[in-house]
């Protein structure tokens, strides 16, 4: 453990400046291999791309328990396509990378300085050298301009090294290192405050690519021998206790090793053997000699074996010829160029820079397997009778008796030239490539376009089919809209090292040039190169979900959801598809329900228009996380905003967070292009806050001059109106529009209102189109006997003037509809005080089979009994089944039945409760005016009551509250115009009673003003 631990046994200096060294090692090596299995993907992410779809869908739905109500309006789905992204250049990447390297050169300056003249003469050459080639000018510095830079560059770290080489060789390594590290970072510094180029680090990294190259190479090459010489240690090493690895695995020759040996020269040979032919098969697959598909080891895990063992082995050379200290000089110098080089591949992984880790590929298997051939025949030469007596050739193993190590190097180095040449110096061209592809890179950070282009197209010169550049140039004619060369880079990208995103992009590039289905073939040909690609079907899946080809979305875009890295995205686009083919949705109805507990929004949004266009669902969605969450300023994505607006469609309780989040969000200029989307969700908001005048005035700002959506946001008023019982001001609604269901409704509310002579005409015009309204107008006005028991419902409900009429309700045979009918009968009777009538009509109604609105309806009839009786018992038992819809009217009657029974404080809590649910009532806002004037709040009654007068115009008993009010409040004019309006609401006994009143009234007033006067 000692040798394996061998820093142990330095002082404490040393040890902790090798241990910081070697983590860095550490560290850069894990990078490197995560940039490695990371592939593209460090480079090139998936976008995601959303697209809104308008749904048809009820906005709103009422009935008040013979006719249904419905407000048409549209829902949002969201369809997704994933997109490739263009190729991503980190300046800050190249920051970190050059960073790295700079405490390479760091070690590396610190451990020349220790070596003898010869070697450090070269040592330096070889540093100055590549400082040259870093092209220093790049950095633009004033008064520096051409050479000057490097030559002061030269000066300090050449001066500095030559200092502790010829005068301080005393200092340790330690003193070296903090000496060259401050001189560095003093450097860096100085070079960042003085240079205007917007990326230095980048520009020295870019133009500096070939020296790191170069350096690279060459320790790539010197490390190419010790996976061999590690099977030398591995064969040659003492097994005095346990089995060894190679044993138990199953790879040696020998199946036993006596304890005292070594496992010998054939195991030697099987093992190295393995490892020679792995290699020669990389080599001939390469040379595309030979086209088998055949699993051999990669050059980069070679390449960490190497690096990793070649700590171990240096070591051993170092000790063994005795040229420089290993702990001053020979491990910092290891760790110097081991860190370079691994900064270098990783750094070209992490970028996507193919023709430089082909390069690197090709170096790492032509080094191993020449240098490979030789050591062995080194070993074979030096070593082997030694070797086959068992003994520890490991320790001697640099210590060549015939031929000295440096001899095989040379003949390694030919042998691995020899092995490059057969791929006709293809490795060189790449390597160039990669240099050029770099500055390509560096070009499109500082947004030089034009310049990127052409070190793209140099880097094709050199390889026409490397990706990168093939790639970048697509992306950069995306972003200039030249779809057509982009298409045609995208195309070439495929040639060599296809990826899923050349698909994905050869297809967005087609579509947007509208060749649809040169768009699905590219995809077709993606999935058959990656079978397994999510992304790819995803969009397939969505391109086809455009067509009528609704089974190969389904298909696609259900594979994809299991397949694609974000499965979000696929699972979002199957339930927008299932909400915009409800022909898919009717034939299997359990795929409404298929679905599942999400964060994902667009996911979120297609659910909610999945359940509007369904209709099985009527449990309160989950609020989205985001809306209660402070407001960030940053305006709705696509997949947010379509959440936001069918959740505010789909919920129908209150919800004050959803309410006041819409108010912001328009007020957000990013948010102008949902501008109208989100006005009508914050109406939708309000009127189920129960604030409808305030959603009745921004549907109406929204229909104003709106030619395209106006009836729509009018209709769907109406249908509000409607609800609210204003039926005048519904009928109103539904008169701005032309359509024949607006006719319809319009029709409807007038009969609701008790106007049929006026509704006539608009159920005739109404009748024209639908056999079903033809068969109600014909009951309604007398053109035929109702027959079925929804015509004979209505005709009990809307014909008063019928004093025969119950004779029908008897005959009704549908329970919840004879239950409703009844209901109106009851309310007539007690309209006309005969509450004995009503409490028999109650009594009579059926008991079984009837659903919840008409039990709702029928206990509100009953409150309304007990207020009538001022049975406060009675009325308190029937107010638990009673529906959100008729809430309000019910807690009035229990207000009225207090009132009645002289419980005001009570009567007003009641009368507040229902005032909070119906705003607009009439009677219920007239009850509340009543208890406040009662109070001698007097203004506040009149500004209840002047709240809901625009929407109740034609009600008598908010007229007349409006008039007293304002004789109150010294508003006579005021009172003289309520009285006008109620003269044309009133009957004339009705308006003649009041008015008789009023004038005394007014007439008080006007006799206390006079004496007010005198």
């Amino acid at each position: 453990m000692s040798s394996l631990f061998f820093w142990k046994t330095w002082n404490r200096s040393h040890r902790l400046g090798y241990l910081v060294g070697l983590c860095l090692v550490v560290i850069s090596l894990g990078l490197m291999t995560f940039a490695w299995l990371n592939g593209i993907n460090t480079a090139i992410h998936w976008d995601v791309l959303s697209e809104l779809a308008e749904v048809p869908v009820a906005v709103h739905t009422f009935t008040d328990g013979l006719l249904s109500y419905t407000a048409g309006g549209k829902a949002y789905t969201v369809s997704e396509q994933f997109l490739a992204s263009a190729m991503a250049i980190h300046p800050a990447l190249a920051t970190a990378c050059l960073t790295g390297v700079a405490i390479a050169f760091v070690l590396i300056f610190s451990a020349i300085s220790r070596f003898d003249r010869l070697r450090y003469l070269i040592g330096m050459g070889m540093l100055i050298l590549g400082m040259a080639f870093f092209r220093w000018e790049m950095l633009d510095i004033p008064e520096l301009t051409g050479n000057t830079l490097f030559l002061m560059l030269t000066v300090l770290f050449g001066g500095l090294s030559y200092y502790f080489h010829a005068f301080r060789p005393d200092l340790p390594i330690y003193s070296r290192l903090l000496a060259f590290s401050l001189l560095t970072g003093a450097t860096a510094l100085a070079l960042r405050s003085v240079t205007p180029v917007a990326f230095p680090a980048m520009t020295l990294l870019s133009y500096g690519l070939p020296v790191l190259l170069v350096f690279s190479v060459g320790f790539i090459f010197f490390i190419s021998a010790e996976i061999i010489a590690g099977l030398v240690w591995l064969t040659s090493t003492s097994r005095e206790q346990n089995r060894p690895v190679a044993e138990i695995a199953g790879l040696v020759a020998e199946p036993t090793t006596a304890p005292g040996t070594t496992l010998g020269t054939r195991n030697f040979l099987v093992i190295t053997g393995l490892y020679l032919v792995n290699l020669v098969m990389i080599w001939l697959k390469n040379t595309k000699m030979v086209e088998w598909d055949v699993l051999a080891i990669s050059p980069f895990l070679l390449y960490l074996v190497s690096a990793t063992i070649g700590i171990w082995g240096f070591r051993r050379l170092i000790a063994q010829q005795d040229v420089v200290s290993f702990r001053d000089g020979g491990a910092f110098l290891y760790i110097g160029l081991a860190l370079l080089t691994t900064l270098t591949i990783g750094y070209a992984f992490a970028t996507a820079n193919d023709p430089i880790t082909e390069m690197f590929e090709d170096v790492i298997v032509y080094t191993h397997l020449g240098m490979g051939l030789v050591f062995v025949v080194y070993v074979y030469i030096n070593f082997w009778p030694i070797f086959k007596q068992h003994r520890a050739v490991h320790r001697i193993l640099y210590k060549p008796k015939r031929l000295e190590l440096s001899l095989f190097r040379i003949v390694g180095f030919i042998v691995t030239i020899v092995l490059l040449s057969t791929g006709g110096l293809i490795s060189l061209r790449q390597a160039i490539a990669g240099y050029y592809n770099a500055l390509g890179d560096y070009y499109v950070a500082v947004n030089q376009q034009p310049s990127a282009e052409a070190f793209y197209r140099l880097a094709l010169e050199q390889e026409f089919q490397n990706h990168k550049s093939n790639y970048s140039l697509a992306s950069l004619a995306m972003r200039q809209d030249d779809q057509a060369t982009a298409s045609f880079y995208y195309q070439r990208a495929t040639l060599k090292q296809p990826h899923p995103q050349d698909y994905a992009g050869l297809s967005q590039a087609y579509l947007q040039t509208s060749l649809f289905f040169e768009a699905v073939k590219a995809l077709q040909q993606g999935i058959h190169a990656f079978p397994d690609n999510g992304e790819l079907k995803n969009n397939l899946g969505f391109l086809y979900a455009r067509t009528s080809v609704a089974d190969s979305a389904y298909y696609y875009l259900k594979a994809a959801s299991t397949q694609a890295g974000n499965g979000d995205v696929p699972e979002a686009n199957l339930l927008g598809f299932y909400a915009r083919h409800p022909l898919v949705l009717s034939a299997d109805s359990t795929l409404a329900t298929s679905i599942k507990p999400s964060e994902y929004e667009s996911y979120q949004a297609n659910a909610l228009a999945l359940r509007l266009v369904a209709q099985n669902d009527t449990t309160r969605p989950t609020r989205p996380a985001w809306l209660a969450a402070a407001p960030t300023g940053q305006g709705l994505s696509i997949g947010r905003f379509a959440n936001l607006y069918n959740y505010a469609i789909v919920n129908q309780q209150p919800d004050t967070v959803l309410a006041s989040r819409l108010r912001p969000l328009l007020a957000n200029p990013l948010n102008q292009d949902f501008t109208d989307e989100l006005l009508l969700a914050q109406a939708m908001a309000e009127y189920k806050a129960f604030r409808p005048a305030e959603a009745f005035n921004i549907l109406a700002q929204l229909a104003q001059d709106n030619k395209l959506d106006g009836p729509a946001y009018r209709q769907t008023a109406g249908i509000w109106m409607l609800e609210q019982g204003l039926f005048q001001a519904a009928a109103d609604q539904f008169g701005a529009n032309n359509d024949t269901t607006s006719i319809y409704y319009r029709a409807v509310a007038l009969t609701k209102k008790g106007d049929l002579p006026v509704a006539q005409s608009y159920w005739e015009t109404a009748a024209k189109t639908d056999p079903v309204v033809a068969s109600l107008k014909q009951v309604l006005y007398d053109e035929r006997k109702p027959t079925t028991d929804i015509e004979k419902a209505i005709y009990v409900a809307y014909r008063p003037d019928n004093a025969g009429r119950g004779a029908y309700w008897e005959t009704i045979v549908n329970p919840s509809l004879k239950t409703v009918a009844g209901v109106y009968l009851t309310n007539e009777y007690l309209q006309q005080l005969q509450w004995r009538n009503a409490q028999l009509m109650l009594s009579g109604m059926p008991t079984k089979g009837v659903d919840p609105l008409a039990i709702s309806l029928r206990n509100v009839a009953a409150i309304r009994l007990s207020a009538f009786r001022r049975s406060v018992g009675s009325a308190e038992t029937m107010t638990d089944s009673i529906l959100p819809q008729q809430r309000a009217e019910a807690d009035y009657w229990l207000g009225q039945t207090y009132e009645r029974t002289r419980q005001p404080a009570k009567a007003m809590t009641w009368f507040k409760r229902a005032l909070y649910r119906a705003p607009l009532n009439a009677r219920i806002v007239t009850a509340v005016a009543d208890q406040l004037q009662a109070r001698k709040q007097t203004q506040a009654a009149y500004d209840l009551v002047l709240s809901a007068l625009p929407y109740n115009e034609d009600q008598p008993v908010l007229l007349r509250k409006y008039a007293n009010l304002c004789l109150a409040i010294g508003l006579p004019d005021y009172a003289d115009d309520a009285l006008a309006n109620l003269q044309s609401a009133s009957s004339p006994a009705d308006y003649q009673a009041f008015l008789a009143d009023y004038q005394k009234k007014r007439a008080l007033i006007e006799n206390s003003r006079q004496k007010f006067v005198e």
